[in-house]
């Protein structure tokens, strides 16, 4: 009989012990994973953390430059901007003349008033400055002083470009002008290779096209064009410091907020 109890125990202990393990065998391997998951979900945190605040802190630090650079130069800035939009205006009035002529004048016409072949003093007279004698000198060269180059320090490349190229296109028109007076003969800015050449640095390609097709008034419409290029330019270029410090100062708000979300995380587990 204990034979038999003996053999029964042998069969069924496996049995049962087999039952227990699989019992206990997933609760422990769950366990296992969730402290394996919940530690290394820790460090990537703690590293997240780290990158964050490191972020932060070099952010805070190109707003306090940023900040203290901008308080310095935006007079500067100011007097500059406000110096090259004033010269723009008065080059509008010195080459005013030669504007009207641009947008009451064909071509055509130009051509036979320099030639002789049309005698009407009066829309000369808006052009009559520009015919330079053997004494004469040429008008406007005062827009080219080094006074106004000493503003590019303070307005940035791309403002400076089309104040430049505002004031070139006055001042080669002009002097096609005075060669037509010379030779007798209009020297219309349409077929002049350097006219295109200075455009194309600051307007695009359609509007290039659109100032040479019209018969009256390009020259005049494609210097307003680039008087509002240059307007935008110059509301950007005032406030464009205190503008990017704000953005930098966002990001550094968004940077606070991540941090202390990861924080809380932290201090939860």
């Amino acid at each position: 009989m204990s034979d038999t109890i003996l053999f029964i125990a042998v069969l069924v202990a496996p049995a049962i012990f087999g039952f227990v393990f699989m019992k206990l065998l997933p609760g422990a391997i769950t366990k296992y994973v969730d402290k394996e998951i919940e530690r290394r979900s820790d460090i990537k945190l703690e590293k997240v953390k780290g990158e964050i605040q490191g972020s932060y802190a070099t952010l805070k630090t190109s707003v306090d430059m940023l900040s203290a650079s901008n308080s310095g130069l935006h007079p500067h800035i100011i007097e500059a901007v406000s110096a090259m939009w004033a010269a723009m205006v008065e080059m509008r009035d010195h080459f005013g003349g030669m504007l009207t002529f641009d947008s009451i004048i064909l071509a055509t016409e130009a051509a036979d008033l320099f030639a002789g072949k049309d005698s009407n003093t009066k829309v000369m007279r808006f052009i009559e400055k520009h015919k330079v004698g053997p004494e004469g000198e040429i008008g406007g060269l005062h827009f080219f002083e080094s006074k106004f180059q000493e503003k590019r320090l303070f307005c940035g490349d791309k403002l400076w470009l089309h104040f430049n190229i505002f004031r070139g296109l006055l001042a080669r028109n002009a002097m096609l002008l005075t060669w037509s007076y010379e030779k007798a003969s209009f020297q219309d800015w349409r077929e002049d290779k350097g006219m295109r050449q200075l455009m194309s640095a600051s307007l695009p390609p359609d509007a290039i096209e659109k100032a040479f097709d019209e018969k009256i008034g390009g020259l005049t419409n494609a210097l307003t064009r680039i008087e509002s290029l240059f307007l935008h330019e110059a509301t950007r270029v005032m406030s464009g410091s205190k503008a990017m410090a704000d953005s930098l100062a966002d990001m550094q708000s968004v940077l606070q907020l991540q941090n202390a979300e990861i924080t809380s995380k932290l201090e939860d587990k």
